[in-house]
C-alpha cells in the first residue's frame, strides 16, 4: 500500500463530499479577497488547475470540527451555544463557527502560522467577522462584538490570539456591497476583474490559475 496516496486521496475525498466544499454560493469567507476568484465562482468556470495544495485547508476544516465537539461540552443543551450554525439572507449565506447568546458574540476561528499572526487580524479578515455578525443579526439575534480566533497549527497555546471588536454593521454592508458589485459584474458579458494574486501563490493554491489565461486566471 502506497501510505502518502492513501492518505491524500482520503483527505481529498473527505473534503471534497463536506457541505462547505459543495456551497456553489459566496459566503462571508470570501469577501475582501480575491475580486477575480470569487467572480470565476459565479461564473462556475471549470476548474483549470487540479495540482492545487489542500492540506492546510484540509486541516483547519479538521480543527474547526475538533474545536466544535470540544466546546460543546461547555454549552451540552445548546442553550447559549451556537455552533456550527447555517444562517442566510437574500444577500449571503454562510455557516457561524460560534454565536454565544448571552453575550451577543460572534466568533470566527481562523487557523494559521506562528510566523503569520503579525499580520492577524487582517482587513479582510475584520470584513468577514463583521459579515457574520450581520447574518446574525439578519437572523434575529442581538450582536453586540465580534471575535477572531488565530490558532497557529505550529505553536503552543500561548501563541493563541484573539481580537475582539463591537459589531459594526457599517463595515459589513461595505463587505456586502463589494460581493454585489463581483456579483453585477459576472451576471453580464463584462470582462473579469484584473488578476490580483501572483503566480507562485495562485499555481499553488487556486484551482482557476491558467497560465494562457483563456479559461481561467493567468495570475500576475
Amino acid at each position: 500500500m502506497d501510505l502518502y496516496e492513501m492518505l491524500t486521496k482520503s483527505l481529498t475525498a473527505h473534503d471534497n463530499s463536506r457541505d462547505r466544499s459543495k456551497q456553489v454560493a459566496i459566503g462571508p469567507s470570501a469577501i475582501g479577497g480575491c475580486s477575480r476568484r470569487v467572480w470565476h465562482d459565479l461564473k462556475r468556470t471549470p476548474k483549470t488547475n487540479i495540482d492545487t495544495d489542500s492540506l492546510a485547508a484540509i486541516m483547519g476544516t479538521f480543527i474547526h470540527a475538533g474545536i466544535a465537539q470540544s466546546i460543546t461540552r461547555e454549552d451540552p443543551f445548546g442553550d447559549n451555544f451556537l455552533i456550527e450554525t447555517a444562517m442566510e439572507s437574500p444577500r449571503i449565506y454562510g455557516h457561524i463557527d460560534l454565536f454565544i447568546k448571552d453575550q451577543g458574540l460572534v466568533v470566527d476561528w481562523k487557523t494559521t502560522k506562528v510566523k503569520s499572526l503579525r499580520y492577524f487580524p487582517s482587513e479582510q479578515q475584520r470584513f468577514q467577522v463583521q459579515v457574520y455578525g450581520w447574518l446574525a443579526e439578519y437572523n434575529g439575534y442581538k450582536v453586540n462584538n465580534v471575535a477572531l480566533v488565530a490558532l497557529p497549527r505550529d505553536g503552543e497555546m500561548r501563541d493563541i490570539r484573539i481580537h475582539i471588536e463591537p459589531y459594526d454593521k457599517e463595515m459589513a454592508e461595505r463587505g456586502l456591497d463589494w460581493l454585489d458589485k463581483i456579483k453585477d459584474l459576472a451576471a453580464t458579458d463584462a470582462p473579469p476583474p484584473a488578476p490580483e494574486e501572483k503566480k507562485f501563490f495562485c499555481s499553488r493554491y487556486c484551482g482557476y490559475y491558467d497560465p494562457t489565461g483563456v479559461v481561467g486566471c493567468p495570475s500576475i
